[in-house]
């Protein structure tokens, strides 16, 4: 059957619109958020901890505004200065999920002889339409879980990490440090499928970074196991983020370079595949663990 021009642009208008409607990007409804938090400086906590946290708070301040909370009508989001694990907590309760930081602006000033800062953030966001897969994650400065849990690690200390999922899936694991993302998990070494190797069964405690456990990945062996020590690189202290990330279905990873037989990523084009991987996958989620590590 011959076509004309006419009925080729109906039936191409037509396959367009059942990509649009069946593509889960379309779905999104990703939304322009901002918000900004203001506090003053406290002597117990390092400018930089600081500045990250009251990110954060920015973050999830923009998120309850926009989306709205899961708290009972009443009561407030309350976002106190006491540290990472508050920040963790609030931003469970948020009906929303943070994808992509557009810009990020500080501001000091003193009021009263007592410096303040001020952080007005700009990014997108999206709601959350269905229950995120509860993940259990636990830093290690030695491989007993039950001994040495922490966020502060002390130079040439090893780094182990505990995951625990309600559901199976598959697991990537990223750490940023200062301007370098590295890939920690799958491991440098791996030959094998890093689809088969990177499955997780649901309810079982998986222990990284132990070549002592590579028996409990399919198709790893313990010299495939990065075993980690962690560094300074000279400074007084040197704060670092692990990324935990999750999906029902296999990970698409990035585009990598190796430096120093590691997998790394610029933070820029991280953040990128974060947004693209959340963007075209609802099952993608990312948790962020903040650690810090002194000489």
């Amino acid at each position: 059957m011959k076509l004309s021009p006419f009925n080729i642009k109906a039936i191409l208008s037509l396959s367009l619109l059942i990509i649009l409607f069946s593509n889960p990007i379309f779905g999104q409804k990703i939304k322009k958020v901002k918000a900004k938090i203001t506090e003053p400086l406290t002597n117990n906590i390092t400018v930089a901890e600081f500045k990250q946290n009251l990110l954060l708070k920015a973050q999830i301040q923009a998120l309850a505004d926009e989306f709205g909370t899961n708290i009972a009508s009443g009561s407030d989001l309350k976002i106190d200065n006491s540290g990472t694990d508050m920040i963790t907590l609030n931003s469970s309760l948020v009906k929303g999920e943070w994808v992509k930081t557009v810009q990020v602006n500080y501001t000091w000033f003193l009021q009263e002889q007592t410096p303040y800062l001020s952080c007005e953030v700009e990014g997108k966001g999206r709601a959350i339409t269905t229950q995120k897969v509860p993940i259990e994650v636990e830093l290690l400065s030695c491989n007993q879980p039950s001994n040495c849990e922490t966020k502060q690690f002390k130079e040439n200390q090893s780094l182990y990490t505990t995951v625990n999922s309600a559901k199976e899936g598959y697991i990537n694991i990223y750490m940023r440090e200062e301007d370098q993302v590295y890939r920690l998990f799958p491991y440098s070494n791996t030959s094998s499928n890093e689809e088969l190797i990177t499955k997780i069964q649901s309810d079982k405690k998986y222990l990284f970074f132990d070549s002592k456990k590579a028996s409990e990945f399919n198709g790893l062996t313990s010299r495939d196991v990065d075993e980690l020590r962690l560094s300074t690189m000279g400074k007084d202290r040197l704060f670092n983020r692990l990324y935990i990330i999750y999906s029902k279905t296999p990970i698409q990873k990035p585009v990598l370079t190796t430096q120093n037989g590691i997998k790394t990523i610029s933070p820029e084009k991280f953040q990128e595949w974060i947004t693209e991987s959340k963007t075209a996958n609802t099952t993608f989620q990312d948790q962020i663990i903040y650690f810090s590590i002194e000489q």
